[in-house]
Formats: C-alpha cells, structure tokens, sequence
C-alpha cells in the first residue's frame, strides 16, 4: 500500500512538473512568435525555429533505433512510443513552418504594410499567423512529452550489466 502510495505521489510530481515545463517553454516561444510576427521580422524567427526542426528529426532518428535494438520488454515499448510521438511533434512542426512561410510568402506577394509603432486595424491580417503558431506549439509540447517519456531511462547511471540486460536478446 506504501508503495502504490509512493509510486502515485512520484507520477502526480513528475506530471505537474512536466506541465510547468511545458507552460514555461510555450509562454516563451509564444511571446519569441509573437514579437517577430507583429514586428514583421522573420529571419530571426527563421533562425530559431528551423534548428529546432533539425532537432525534432534527429531525435526521432535516435529514438527509432535505440527502440529497434533494444530487447522486447518495458524498455523497447517506452522507447518506440516515444519515437513515434516524437514523429508526430516533428510532422505537425514541420507543417507549421510550411504554413507559416506560406503566409509570409502571400504577404510579400500583395501589398501589406504594417508600422508597429502605428497599429491600424489591416495588423489583423497578422492573426493567420495564429494557426502555423498552433501547429508549431502543438509540435513542441508533443516533443517534450516524448523526452519527457524516455528521459528517466537516462538521468542515473547505468551499470554495464543494465546495459546488456536491456539489449540482451529474447531466449
């Protein structure tokens, strides 16, 4: 009973901690979204963001393999959730760069002009960028659910006999 007790305050910490990272990290990448877009500056938008998509790739890359060669059990299964989470998050931020360069893209097309320091009502244009933002934030927390998945295999040491037993093959 203890030790139910203890499991579930642990999953309750771990969760509530998560979701302070999570907001934590979406406050800032909104506000980072927010400034470049109603600034109409881009390219360090651009900067920030396709990095990161390198990132999510490589990420799921690694996730993928380590699941394929681990031994069948708790571990594998973790790991290729993860992974495939963590593929999700890529293909949903992937989508919202595309989406969101599609707007810049119209707005260097036809003729839109915004001053920041003079707000008028045409800067209501700049709410389409809410949707690429969307898929790009719904990306992110996806991403960070997926570390957040694995992350406790690698936070202690591993003794070399935990390394063979999880990589030990099924008899």
């Amino acid at each position: 009973m203890r030790a139910t007790r203890s499991i579930m305050n642990k999953r309750v910490v771990s969760r509530l901690a998560l979701r302070l990272l999570q907001a934590s990290v979406a406050a800032v990448f909104f506000g980072a979204v927010s400034h470049h877009v109603y600034t109409l500056d881009f390219k360090p938008l651009a900067a920030l963001c396709i990095p990161m998509l390198a990132v999510f790739f490589t990420f799921t890359s690694l996730l993928y393999i380590r699941g394929r060669s681990l031994a069948r059990g708790r571990a594998q299964f973790r790991t290729l959730f993860a992974a495939e989470r963590s593929m999700q998050a890529t293909i949903c931020y992937l989508v919202g760069i595309v989406v969101g360069t599609s707007f810049y893209g119209l707005l260097q097309y036809f003729p839109f002009s915004f001053d920041p320091a003079q707000p008028t009502a045409t800067g209501l244009w700049l709410l389409v960028f809410l949707l690429p933002y969307a898929l790009m934030q719904t990306g992110l927390l996806m991403f960070m659910r997926a570390a957040w998945i694995v992350g406790p295999q690698f936070l202690w040491g591993v003794s070399p006999y935990q390394v063979w037993r999880r990589i030990a093959q099924e008899p």
